[in-house]
């Protein structure tokens, strides 16, 4: 049954194959524009990637249109901020070597391993997918839903995957929570942190304890509800030993959480500050975000530490 549902919504891109080949180019070719918190980025890449999985899987012989479509999906490459290989060059270079048995696509996937320091490192160009979609598993359905974007796909079979479940595992209900982010269902993730919380407790290691934690207060946060966040995080600093986790990106969550909260107006944020301020003064793995919400929180908090904080981040801004 998923992999029907898949077909059928994938095939859906028929349409979009006819009216490129008529010549209508214009959502598949290679768009490029700046986003402010990506960088440079492909308006068509989606586009590009849902023809592919279709050329693919319903096996369609056109050798030109697998061509330009590398060629276009090689710009992108070459631009974009994030660099990576993606899963349409995989694709396309799967459909493409089925027409390479002569060697006469070498130097085009060549020029891929090219295109970026990710690619040189990890693109095969020899790789190879199943053009059969009935082989596909419902998480694999579930997965290229999501790397689709076809939610309406996607929430149906994360319904039966969850019915299909006997007994929870934590592993299941982390992914289950970030099934429902995608999905935009965040708020039926709250009992679930709530009960990963538990259950990270009780394991009694503090990485674990401390992750979840994190993900009960990033949820409030996000929610704009600082009291609960603020009570979870008082909770944790009460009973965590951070010792352990004092150096590495964990803590530094942890304090981008105090701050947030000192910031979003809680009760007693002085002593919230005070806190977290002797991380601060000592922490020497520190980052932008840190920094930034260090700097807010500290001047939330009327502490004249801002000023040696702003001067350390533009000293740090300059060395990366």
């Amino acid at each position: 049954m998923h992999a029907e549902l898949m077909k059928a919504k994938l095939f859906e891109q028929s349409d979009t194959y006819q009216a490129l080949k008529s010549g209508d180019t214009s959502f598949i070719q290679y768009s490029e524009y700046y986003d402010e918190r990506w960088g440079t980025r492909d308006a068509n890449y989606l586009n590009r990637m849902r023809l592919a999985y279709y050329l693919l899987y319903a096996n369609i012989d056109d050798e030109d249109l697998i061509v330009y479509l590398f060629q276009e999906e090689l710009k992108d490459r070459k631009s974009n901020s994030f660099q990576g290989i993606g899963n349409t060059l995989n694709v396309l270079t799967s459909i493409l070597n089925k027409y390479n048995t002569d060697g006469r696509h070498d130097k085009m996937l060549e020029e891929a391993k090219n295109t970026n320091f990710d690619c040189f490192c990890g693109f095969d160009k020899n790789y190879h997918i199943d053009d059969k979609i009935i082989s596909l598993g419902l998480m694999d359905c579930i997965f290229l839903s999501q790397d689709l974007d076809y939610k309406d796909v996607m929430e149906v079979l994360v319904s039966n995957w969850k019915d299909s479940i006997t007994e929870w595992t934590d592993t299941d209900r982390t992914t289950l929570t970030r099934f429902n982010s995608f999905l935009d269902k965040e708020q039926e993730n709250e009992l679930i942190y709530k009960e990963l919380l538990e259950n990270a407790i009780s394991s009694g290691k503090v990485f674990n304890i401390v992750h979840a934690y994190n993900k009960v207060i990033r949820y409030y946060i996000n929610i704009k509800q600082f009291e609960i966040a603020d009570s979870y995080l008082r909770e944790m600093i009460d009973t965590a030993d951070f010792k352990e986790i004092e150096r590495i990106r964990l803590f530094g969550d942890v304090l981008e959480e105090c701050f947030e909260i000192i910031c979003g107006g809680v009760k007693d944020s002085v002593e919230l500050w005070k806190w977290a301020k002797p991380y601060m003064q000592k922490r020497t793995n520190m980052y932008g975000n840190l920094f930034v919400k260090g700097i807010a929180a500290a001047k939330c908090a009327n502490d004249s530490f801002a000023i040696q904080l702003e001067q350390e981040y533009m000293d740090w801004k300059k060395k990366v």
